[in-house]
């Protein structure tokens, strides 16, 4: 097997062991007492849970003229405190298409502190279908108390050996150990993609296995055949609480993944897996639901002839982008499966008035090509999905294709997925660093753009001795501000969403005679404006009145509350806040104390804020810019990244003193 660290560009190689050191070992319903008595973790007594243990076992066997692995694991968690109960509720997701795979022999055992036992009766195992590929196996472990031990085991069966079983070292509790064992004929060489924090065992060795091998694997019935063992295992590793601005968390667990290389069978033939991207490209070109989709216009002729009528022939690039995206979302719902293959023919999927978000990007691609327009399709792997990997021509890493489309004077990505969005706005799930652009002559990796998002607030009001006001509320949206302004209207169509920004921080603030421009014209910013009143926006006490101007923001509180972070920040496009508020002070009042001005920035301009008040008269404005142009940080850059924003909310959480005269 070759192995690789993600944060490496070369294999690794380690020392084969002929025998396994040895480690804590777990025998199922047998839990020691030292166990059952825990109370707390020491090395997390925050932990409402802990994983005393995770085992894995896969080894591989011959049957039916089919290769399969069997795939035992076994998982003990101690629950700490009563907010650890949801690990009592447990899902094992499978790939159950076609019978692919299986989830067999679920035992579980839940021990009381005092050592009395509840066993899992089978009927209370369910089978749940997810959608048409995955199933899950469910099941809530019962009489769960405070000091309580899970102890659970099964079995996956799969004929799906091009990859195995994602191990995970961490998750969101701590893990005491973790400890994954493989067996896999010499026959078979796969790629270790390890993520995270480095192992602490690592031990390769020598086996054998008896096997009834088949002619169609090159054997000749019952055959003796040398293994490949594996043992990885961690200890006290950390939990990894999810914060703010990331993929999925997946991401930043220690994990390892495994992809077959090549197959070498007893009979000497040589089957390379892994190709080389080039291959990759031409394969999809081929593909019955995938290129030919693309290549032969029978397959989407009737919604050429449906669109043919509203495409400007003799428009520009823009405008046809525009009328073909705004036909397809208009004729076509869109439905929750990801994917980046075509369920049949394209025209299919305007005859049922639903398709894939695929499937729409692939339609997009295909009828810009006919009016003239360059476009590509754009493979890509979602945010929640997973971060990319353009180490190794990996098919499964993608999950969604897109529309890479040059306008002229630039390229952008379309992702016909939302009315909401306007062309050239991928949605959030879709802004994952880069993708696979299939185009004709170089298929290539490209780093796909982030438009910005901004917000702009202008509110002018007059401030009363008793601490109200009323006053006038604009704002400004643009690019995905806009998005979201035009997705919150729609949901909530009397515009009062607007007025909870406000009392969130003022429960009695209203909003009133609220009106909106360019709801439907999604290549302008989105606006809107009301009456404000706050009544209590001030504290008035004695001569003295307590003012916080920066009236509201989304960066009142930061986004990021813990001391350290051991994974990266990945923020989904850059944005900019503004808020401009101009207050018109109570007769007979003079300013006290006025909050000092503030210019900080991040370095290499990766983000920049500014706040400052000025007096005229009686008159106050303040200014507050937020902009952050950098999307990933790095662990090591967290406390700089979280001081910032800590000081932002304290420079937006100050107040002027206005004193009487």
């Amino acid at each position: 097997m070759h192995f690789l660290n993600t944060t490496l560009t070369f294999a690794l190689s380690f020392f084969a062991f002929t025998v396994f050191s040895q480690g804590p070992t777990m025998k199922f319903g047998k839990v020691p007492e030292v166990d059952l008595k825990m109370t707390t973790y020491d090395l997390d007594t925050t932990a409402a849970a802990v994983v005393l243990g995770d085992y894995g076992n896969l080894e591989f066997f011959f049957a039916d003229d089919d290769v399969t692995y069997r795939f035992a694991r076994h998982t003990r968690i101690k629950i700490l405190k009563r907010s650890g109960f949801d690990k009592g509720d447990i899902s094992i997701l499978y790939y159950s298409k076609n019978g692919l795979e299986k989830v067999k022999g679920v035992k579980v055992k839940v021990f009381a502190p005092d050592g009395t036992v509840s066993e899992l009766a089978k009927t209370d195992v369910f089978d749940e279908e997810v959608n048409e590929y995955w199933s899950r196996k469910r099941f809530t472990c019962p009489n769960l108390q405070v000091g309580s031990v899970i102890d659970y085991e099964f079995d996956t069966e799969s004929k799906s050996i091009f990859q195995l079983p994602t191990w995970y070292f961490q998750c969101d509790i701590p893990i005491r150990w973790s400890e994954l064992r493989m067996e896999i004929p010499e026959w078979y060489d796969y790629v270790l993609i390890n993520q995270g924090r480095s192992l602490d065992i690592f031990e390769k060795g020598k086996g054998k296995g008896n096997y009834y091998v088949s002619s169609n694997f090159g054997g000749s019935g019952r055959m003796e055949v040398k293994t490949n063992l594996t043992r990885m295992a961690m200890k006290d590793v950390p939990a990894l609480k999810e914060e703010a601005y990331i993929t999925t968390m997946d991401d930043y667990y220690a994990r390892i993944r495994f992809q077959l290389s090549s197959v070498t069978y007893p009979n000497g033939a040589y089957y390379p897996i892994l190709s080389t991207w080039e291959k990759l490209a031409q394969e999809l070109k081929e593909s019955s639901n995938f290129g030919e989709q693309l290549g032969k216009k029978r397959n989407y002729d009737q919604v050429l002839e449906a669109v043919d009528a509203i495409v400007p022939k003799d428009g520009t690039v823009d405008e046809k982008i525009s009328a073909i995206y705004q036909f397809l979302l208009s004729n076509i719902e869109i439905n929750s499966v990801n994917s980046i293959y075509s369920s049949g023919k394209l025209n299919d999927c305007f005859a049922k008035k639903s398709a894939r978000a695929g499937e729409m990007n692939l339609l997009m691609t295909a009828l810009l090509r006919e009016y003239g327009v360059e476009a590509h399709p754009l493979l890509i792997s979602t945010r929640s999905n997973g971060k990319p990997m353009p180490l190794y021509p990996i098919m499964d890493q993608f999950n969604h294709v897109m529309a890479l489309v040059n306008t002229g004077d630039q390229y952008i990505v379309v992702d016909a997925s939302s009315p909401f969005r306007p062309p050239g706005y991928p949605a959030y799930n879709s802004l994952n660093v880069s993708g696979f652009a299939l185009t004709e002559d170089s298929p290539q990796w490209i780093e796909i753009p982030t438009p910005y998002g901004s917000e702009t607030y202008l509110l002018n009001f007059s401030l009363t001795n008793d601490g109200c006001a009323k006053g006038d509320f604009v704002m400004s949206s643009d690019g995905y501000s806009a998005i979201s302004e035009r997705q919150s209207l729609q949901s909530n169509p009397s515009g009062r969403y607007l007025q909870k920004r406000l009392t969130k921080k003022f429960p009695d603030a209203t909003l009133d005679s609220i009106n909106f421009e360019n709801q439907y014209d999604l290549g302008q910013p989105f606006k809107a404006s009301a009456k404000c009143n706050i009544p209590s926006v001030a504290m008035s006490s004695g001569d003295f009145i307590y003012l916080t101007p920066s009236i509201v923001s989304s960066f009142e509180e930061t986004p990021f509350k813990l001391e350290t972070r051991l994974y990266p920040v990945d923020i989904p496009h850059p944005f900019k806040e503004q808020i401009i508020v101009n207050i018109t002070l109570p007769e007979g009042y003079i300013v006290e104390d006025l909050p000092e001005p503030v210019r900080m920035s991040l370095p290499d301009n990766a983000g920049l804020f500014q706040y400052q008040l000025t007096q005229n008269a009686n008159k106050l404005q303040l200014i507050s810019k937020l902009q952050i142009n950098t999307l990933h940080y790095e662990p090591e850059e967290y406390t700089g990244l979280r001081n910032f924003f800590r000081l932002v909310e304290e420079k937006l959480g100050e107040q002027v003193v206005l004193k009487k005269i």
